[in-house]
Parts: C-alpha cells; structure tokens; sequence
C-alpha cells in the first residue's frame, strides 16, 4: 500500500441524511477545548500505524486531508533503474525507452551495455536524449559500457502552469513567424519555425512527468502549482493540444517552402485573416485557462463555426486560381492547419469550462 494513501474525513452531522460510503465519527472535546476524532482501524492497520505514530493535516476546501508524516517527502526520493541494451537496440527503440522511464518519474537511469561495449550511435543517442528532449537531465556518467542520466530539477524551480505559458509562447511566436515566412517567401525563416518545434516537445515531456507526480502525490499537488487531480487531468489534455498547435505551425512553414511563386493579394489576405482569427482564439483560450475565466472561455467556442468558414472561403479563392497542382495542395494544407488551430482554442476552452464551472 501505497505510504501516501490518504482518506478524507468528512465532518457531518449524524442527522445529515445524506447517503454516503464514507464513516461519519462525532465530535469529542478533552481537556479545555481540544477536539478529538477517531480514525478507521482498517486504514490505521493498511497504513502500519501504531500507538504513538504521526499523522499529517491538510485542509482543503471539500475536507480534511489526512496522511501518514514521513520525514521523507516524495520529492526527496531519488528512484534508480538500470536498463541493459542488446547489441542490436537501435537508437529509435533506446530513444523510446529512457524517454519512458522519464516520464514514470526516475530520477537516475543507468543504462549499461548487455555486450560490454556501447556502439557510437548508441553513444551518441544517450547524449542527444539527455541534451535535446529531457528538461533538466545531465548524463552525469559516461564509460564504454555503461551511462548515467540523472534529472537534476527540483518542483519549485519550474511549475507546470508556468512551463505551459512557456510552451504557448513559443508556440505564438512559431505561428507568427510562420506566416511571415509564407508571406515574404522567408525560407530562412520557415526553416527556423521547424528547428524550433523539438523545443515544444521537450517541455511537454516535463510536463507529463510532473503531472503523474502530482496524480500519484495528491497532497504535495502545489508543489507542481496545482490543486486537484482533476486539474492535472485538464492541464494533461491542454498540453497535448498546444504540442499538437505547434505542429501545425510547423506544417505551415514546411508547406510555404514549397511555393515557389508569388502569391496574390487577395490569398495573402484570406490566409492572414484566417491565420489571425485562429490565433485570437487560442490567445483568449489560454487566458481563460490561466485567469480561469469562465465567460472569455464560453466566447471562444461562439467563434467556432466562423472559423470553418473563413477556411471555406479562402479555399473557394484557392480553388478559382491557376495555381500549379503541387503549390494548391501545399496551400490547402495550410489552410487546414489553421484552422486546426482555432479547433483545437475549442478544445481549450471546454477544458477550461469543466475547470471553473463550479465557480459560476
């Protein structure tokens, strides 16, 4: 069982009426005005709670948090493994597999060599691993058999709303750039957009490790700056979403350097207003998520059909042009991604609607 295993204790009044799984205990009061509750003698036996043993409280707005006190707090816990690689693991399945361990929350991850001898791809993939897709991890040992990854972050120094505004950021700026790129036919600029969508995936990595933290660590939730697991779930949902935003952003640029002509005005319009009302959406999805707005959320979805149409149109346009084959088809693609973006501010926003429901 679980040493963080935690039961709500509900104060109710007996004559309450309402039908419910959980114990209702009274009250007492000793001494001149210390107040007593007994707890479970199943759950104290689960727990190997004795006499004399400490608990931990923690209130939070639907009750008591009540948990067995260890000097040892999650966070401090260091989890090791160590992993052995055939002769014939490739890099792709070696690159799949200590990404796992990451996210299931190892902080040490040694791997060694079942042959006695690491390969140079081999070597090489371990050290782009701990360089390139895992915030915060140091390959801290290095020999011809063996390699040491350790994750060196501690929970205060990147919460994870604060790691999701980083990631809406970057990808903000890549929808930008990938326009321009588009419009001034910057392949310099698009070719930018591409290298900086490996950034996005290296902190939704992060976040997926500290949100299965914080499910599995109810009570420690605002060491990651959050306050329930339902939130973890919703953020879990978001992040997914902004990654698959900033893919989108990235097919733009991919798409604009295959247009090797010049585009017309009225297209550069079309596209521009489709690509700024998807971007409004999604700004005003992610403040609502980040400032809880119930009502900025509820508009969002409002403008959910305009954006099909304004995809519409600007196919119409793209349909009525003499475009060679290959430069329409990247064009098309364009205009769904865009308006992928703006579905996707959809699917923020719902979040955000079953997020701050309860505080309408």
């Amino acid at each position: 069982m679980n040493a963080l295993e935690t039961i709500f204790l509900t104060m109710k009044a007996e004559n309450s009426g309402e039908q419910s799984d959980r114990q209702v205990r009274r009250i007492q009061v000793t001494g001149r005005g210390s107040y007593v509750v007994s707890v479970p003698k199943r759950w104290v036996e689960q727990m190997g709670l004795k006499k004399g043993g400490r608990l931990e409280f923690d209130e939070r707005s639907e009750g008591l948090l009540l948990t067995p006190f260890s000097q040892t707090r999650p966070e401090d816990e260091q989890p090791r493994c160590e992993i052995l690689i055939p002769p014939d693991a490739t890099a792709d399945a070696l690159t799949r597999r200590i990404i796992s361990l990451y996210l299931i929350g190892y902080s040490m991850i040694e791997v060694n060599s079942e042959s006695g001898n690491f390969s140079a791809a081999i070597r090489d993939t371990i050290r782009d691993v701990a360089r390139s897709k895992l915030i915060g991890t140091e390959l801290v040992n290095e020999s011809s058999k063996s390699a040491t990854l350790q994750v060196l972050l501690n929970f205060p120094q990147l919460l994870v709303p604060d790691v999701l505004r980083r990631m809406s950021s970057i990808m903000e700026s890549m929808q930008h750039d990938a326009m321009q790129a588009l419009v001034r036919a910057d392949r310099e600029l698009a070719n930018q957009v591409l290298k900086i969508d490996d950034e996005m995936d290296r902190f939704s990595l992060y976040i997926i490790r500290q949100l299965k933290w914080g499910v599995q660590h109810p009570p420690l939730l605002d060491r990651i700056g959050l306050t329930s697991p339902v939130e973890c779930l919703g953020y879990r949902i978001i992040t997914r979403v902004v990654e698959r935003t900033a893919d989108h952003a990235a097919s733009v640029a991919k798409n604009s350097l295959l247009i090797q002509h010049a585009l017309n005005q009225t297209i550069l319009k079309n596209v521009n207003t489709l690509s700024q009302s998807a971007s409004k959406m999604m700004e005003a999805a992610l403040q609502s998520l980040f400032t809880g707005d119930y009502q900025l959320a509820e508009s969002v979805l409002s403008d959910r059909e305009k954006i099909s149409i304004l995809e519409t149109k600007l196919v119409e346009h793209l349909l009525k042009e003499k475009i060679p084959a290959s430069e329409l088809s990247a064009l098309r693609l364009i205009s769904e991604s865009l308006r992928r973006i703006g579905e996707y501010a959809t699917d923020i926003a719902e979040v955000v609607l079953n997020l701050t429901v309860q505080t309408q």
